[in-house]
């Protein structure tokens, strides 16, 4: 059985049979389009029987029933018995042997919109929700996740377009595709899925930051973002591509409402208590049931419904529903972002050199680093992490079209390999590091990319260096041949060094460092207590420029950077047959003479030999 997203419900194809499933047809017959949701289009239909309205959420082509399928399916047959969470009918099966078949997922028609487009209608309008209407919004969303949480149930979407309304003016949560079930022996999730400009800090982490982790808190973050949103009409950071709210949610400090002065003090502290970006210190919705916001709204329900059905009500009247533009990142169609006109400088009427640098320079300070000139890539080095490189990101770019998203290297990498695939020609891509995006996109074979990915960072701990501008300088080229079989399987890799700046080990600018390796060899002997052994001095660390590097030791990067080179060596094929060698010995396996001086030198240090 494969990870689960979902903890409680494994996933095994054999648990749901699509053949198990009832035909819609017998029973539902579609009225109308009332939307398109993440998977598919959601239609308005009546049962054939009592001429009752529902909704239905149709997912196609499919084939077989997923495990983020199979996970909505369980979480709304377990836990839509709430006042608060979305009725479910059932789920139905369309066979189609042509275009692959449709999933039908029946629920409660909450024909009052989702409360993203009610402000948006009100804003049109020039109005606005007042503060307990907005509270009562939130009350029975709180609601929601409470008996969520308390089923161990993390939503992960929280945002205006997921709570509807009915025209009783009612509060529904809706949309579990991304929702995550937490066992008894596991109250955390570290995958990072969710809507950009909603999703929590933690979440976002846990993109970079494999040890990171987060638990239902993070739905109280959204949850926070929606309050902002009902008051605004846009949860902050609208405004910017979603890649750079990515980046800033983390780093800017909690989001405020636009005019804080306008709203009043509760409803700006319970704003800020939702956006706590330690989520250790978050308080969890339980508590928030019982914010002095929130409590205004508590045994007021009646008259709160009665005009919000009200709103609800003038809002079809002036058929100002729209659609929002964000889209969520998830796990089975991942972020969709529209690409624009910028993202391909052959668009632009006037071409000369001061506008392409103006049109870089603006894409840069937006975080787009990546921009189109035709089929060419232009890559502009950020010289910070960003949250570009992530499984998701690489599954929106498979298959796809230069000009269905973003610019992007894994959109590159796509491409030579699909050109060599379908016209059985080589490629050639000039960038040191595209080939390993290749690989992450193709490979099946998972031993075979370990190891071909593994030969990168490897061979650059040799030639990469320290410069004044950047702390991670290729001194040297790299050519990296990959071998595919006929049907587009990995079959091995060669890679080939040329031009090292060789003179930088005697010698090195004021400001700059020696290669990489003779650091990290350094403090890993360091903590291993081999420096003696090695015959390298132990008593003090070694000087550059007349300057003694102490960090060489004291930073703990060097030392997981030499033992991640040793994993390294350990993936490739490398073994630790054989111990550090006196003078005048020979190893048993000796190294081959085409390995240079300092690999030998690193074999005898560390005990490693290399593969025969």
């Amino acid at each position: 059985m494969r990870r689960s997203l979902y903890g409680l419900y494994p996933y095994k194809s054999s648990m749901i049979g699509l053949e198990s499933l009832a035909e819609p047809s017998s029973t539902w017959d579609i009225v109308e389009t009332i939307g398109k949701g993440t998977y598919g289009k959601v239609y308005k239909v009546t049962n054939r029987k009592d001429g009752s309205l529902a909704a239905v959420k149709v997912l196609d082509p499919v084939n077989d029933v997923d495990e983020e399928i199979e996970a909505e399916y369980n979480i709304l047959r377990s836990l839509s018995n709430h006042p608060n969470v979305v009725k479910f009918f059932g789920m139905f099966y369309k066979a189609d042997e042509r275009s692959g078949g449709q999933l039908w997922l029946v629920l409660e028609l909450c024909n009052g919109g989702s409360v993203t487009e009610l402000i948006k209608g009100l804003l049109m309008r020039e109005k606005r929700l007042e503060e307990p209407i907005i509270a009562y919004i939130l009350y029975g969303a709180l609601l929601g996740l409470q008996h969520l949480h308390n089923n161990r149930i993390i939503h992960r979407d929280v945002k205006g377009n997921n709570i509807l309304l009915t025209t009783e003016g009612g509060v529904k949560l809706v949309d579990f595709g991304v929702s995550a079930q937490l066992t008894s022996a596991r109250l955390r999730r570290n995958t990072s899925v969710g809507t950009p400009f909603w999703m929590a800090p933690e979440v976002i982490a846990c993109e970079q930051q494999l040890d990171y982790s987060y638990d239902a808190r993070c739905d109280v973050w959204s949850l926070g973002i929606t309050a902002i949103e009902l008051a605004d009409g846009e949860p902050p950071l609208a405004e910017m591509h979603p890649i750079k709210a990515l980046f800033k949610i983390p780093r800017n400090p909690p989001p405020t409402l636009h005019q804080p002065d306008q709203w009043c003090r509760s409803f700006c502290h319970f704003i800020s208590q939702c956006l706590i970006k330690d989520f250790e210190r978050r308080p969890s919705v339980t508590h928030l049931l019982e914010h002095p916001f929130i409590k205004q709204a508590h045994g007021k329900d009646t008259a709160l419904r009665l005009q919000l059905s009200t709103l609800v009500q003038e809002q079809q009247e002036h058929g100002c529903r729209r659609k929002t533009k964000h889209e969520r990142i998830n796990t089975r169609k991942t972020l969709i972002i529209e690409s624009c006109p910028n993202d391909d400088l052959v668009n632009l009427e006037v071409l000369d050199e001061e506008i392409i640098i103006s049109h870089l320079h603006k894409r840069y300070d937006e975080l787009q680093i990546y921009t189109y000139v035709g089929d060419i890539l232009i890559a502009l080095n950020p010289f910070q992490s960003l949250n570009l490189y992530s499984p998701q990101f690489s599954k929106l770019y498979h298959g796809a079209k230069l000009s269905d998203n973003p610019p992007h290297i894994f959109a590159s990498a796509d491409a030579a390999y699909q050109g060599m695939v379908t016209f059985l020609k080589d490629q050639v891509i000039p960038a040191s590091y595209l080939p390993g995006k290749v690989l992450e996109i193709q490979a099946n074979n998972r031993t075979l990319r370990e190891k071909i990915l593994q030969v990168n960072p490897l061979v650059e701990a040799f030639g990469n260096a320290c410069t004044a501008i950047n702390d991670n300088s290729s001194r040297f080229g790299k050519y990296l041949e990959m071998k595919f079989s006929p049907t587009g399987a990995v079959m091995g890799a060669k890679i080939s060094e040329y031009l090292l700046e060789k003179s930088r080990v005697i010698k090195q600018a004021t400001g700059e460092k020696n290669f990489h390796i003779f650091y990290y060899i350094y403090a890993g002997l360091y903590h291993q207590d081999k420096l003696k052994k090695c015959r390298l001095p132990d008593k003090t660390p070694p000087s550059q420029n007349g300057k003694v590097m102490q960090d060489i030791i004291s930073s703990e990067p060097y030392k997981e950077q030499f033992d991640a080179i040793q994993d390294c060596f350990r993936i490739i094929g490398f073994t630790e047959e054989v111990s550090c060698t006196p003078p005048g010995h020979r190893h048993v396996r000796p190294c081959s003479s085409v390995f240079p001086p300092v690999l030998r030198r690193w074999c005898r240090c560390t005990g490693f030999s290399p593969p025969s």
